[in-house]
């Protein structure tokens, strides 16, 4: 047989590694390892004796088997289902770790790889979720509200952050003409992402919905008063109270706040819902 160098045997490795990874096993210390070696040898470093019989042992040894290859194999089938939630995937990847190589389950996790079996089992009958017309104009609403915090408060809070820039992007693919199956898959925006925005956004999402103040009636919009100087010293001017006219539907302005349109002296603005009252303030 030929002489062969490990540029050679790189090659080979990667038609295995396609293997483990179609068997489910791109987790396996194996392929891990190959994977390693297919990068050195791309790099121009050759392998060690040790790393060269642990190579070859890759390219000629079957494949490792799991413990209970039957239930092994029921579990990739699922996560490999087509539209199944990227959370639900990724959990079922790594029971099946835990299944190929034996390890028993609690009873709590028996129940809950059940749950996630009938959930694969249920989107590959019925098709991938999708959210209905009224909760895609909510995820829309969702990502724009999500301006009224900044970085830091989104730091102590990952769950929302997560869910809010998944929103984002699936607005912007579906801005870009793709369509909602595609976008949800290219964003990675799923169920739990919109039950987690929807929960954190339910008075706003209430209130765009029944507006507190209908188009056509009059509120009233108290301008804070600025700064006067003097000569000697500054003084503050009394609040200026306008009347306001709604003229439109509110809306979600750039602060994330739900703002209305009206008009006021005139002029076309948009106001924070909270500045607008039913009364006239009393002077303090």
């Amino acid at each position: 047989m030929a002489r062969m160098n490990d540029f050679a045997r790189a090659e080979l490795l990667k038609g295995r590694l396609a293997e483990y990874e179609a068997a489910g096993l791109d987790w396996h210390r194996s392929a891990k390892f190959g994977r390693d070696m297919v990068a050195r040898a791309e790099g121009g470093k050759g392998f060690t004796a040790g790393q060269r019989r642990w190579v070859m042992s890759i390219i000629d040894e079957d494949l490792p088997v799991a413990k209970d290859p039957e239930r092994f194999g029921a579990i990739i089938a699922a996560s490999d289902v087509e539209g199944l939630k990227s959370r639900s995937r990724d959990i079922l990847r790594d029971f099946s770790r835990k299944v190929f190589n034996g390890w028993a389950l609690s009873v709590k996790q028996e129940r809950f790889l059940e749950g996630l079996l009938t959930e694969a089992e249920d989107c590959r009958t019925n098709g991938p979720w999708l959210p209905t017309a009224p909760q895609l104009d909510n995820i829309h609403s969702c990502a724009r509200l999500g301006a009224r915090y900044n970085d830091f408060y989104l730091m102590s809070h990952p769950g929302l952050s997560n869910a809010l820039n998944k929103a984002r992007r699936l607005v912007m693919y579906m801005g870009e003409g793709r369509g909602v199956a595609a976008s949800l898959a290219e964003s990675v925006f799923d169920e739990w992402c919109m039950n987690k925005l929807f929960k954190q956004f339910k008075t706003p999402l209430g209130e765009l919905a029944s507006p507190k103040h209908p188009v056509g009636e009059t509120r009233f919009f108290v301008e804070a008063g600025a700064y006067c100087n003097t000569p000697r010293t500054q003084v503050r001017k009394d609040p200026i109270v306008h009347i306001a006219l709604i003229v439109d539907e509110p809306l979600v302005d750039e602060a994330g706040a739900v703002a209305y349109p009206v008009i006021v002296n005139g002029e076309m603005k948009n106001i924070d819902g909270r500045r607008l009252g039913k009364r006239r303030p009393r002077r303090s």
